[in-house]
């Protein structure tokens, strides 16, 4: 259930950007329970139904310090060439910005946010790769610092 916590959402995603494209078909937030049909992941549309509207873009009214990674390539997109290797094929992945998991638009959601105190960003995939960033000797450090 947890990588559909992952799935884009709105409003940070438009209703009609393509997150998977075979030949025939376009698959976006607006015709997503589709692309679970076609997939064949039958208990699909029920778990996206359970998260979809869980927001995790407000503002959470206390302060917030944002540390994220950035200029890492990150998938953005999906692509299949061919009809017939959908989806059972790995497909190719259109590669955007972000920390090698999450997409930049992504983690910069809490930089909006008014209860932000500060951002941080680490560039590249030896700091802001997102599971070294934990690792990290400035970002420990800045930890070390809010707690202190």
């Amino acid at each position: 259930m947890g990588n559909y916590f992952m799935l884009p959402r709105y409003p940070v995603w438009g209703k009609d950007e393509v997150l998977v494209q075979t030949p025939r078909t376009n698959y976006t937030l607006g015709n997503l329970e589709q692309l679970f049909a076609d997939m064949g992941v039958t208990d699909g549309v029920e778990k996206w139904k359970t998260v979809r509207n869980a927001s995790f873009t407000g503002d959470p009214g206390v302060p917030t310090h944002c540390f994220n990674g950035k200029d890492v390539p990150t998938s953005a997109s999906f692509y299949y060439k061919d009809q017939k290797d959908f989806p059972d094929v790995v497909p190719e992945t259109v590669s955007g910005d972000g920390d090698g998991t999450v997409p930049a638009r992504s983690l910069q959601v809490c930089h909006k946010w008014n209860s932000t105190v500060t951002v941080t960003e680490y560039s590249g995939a030896d700091a802001g790769e997102h599971d070294k960033i934990v690792g990290n000797k400035e970002f420990i450090k800045s930890i070390i610092e809010l707690i202190s």
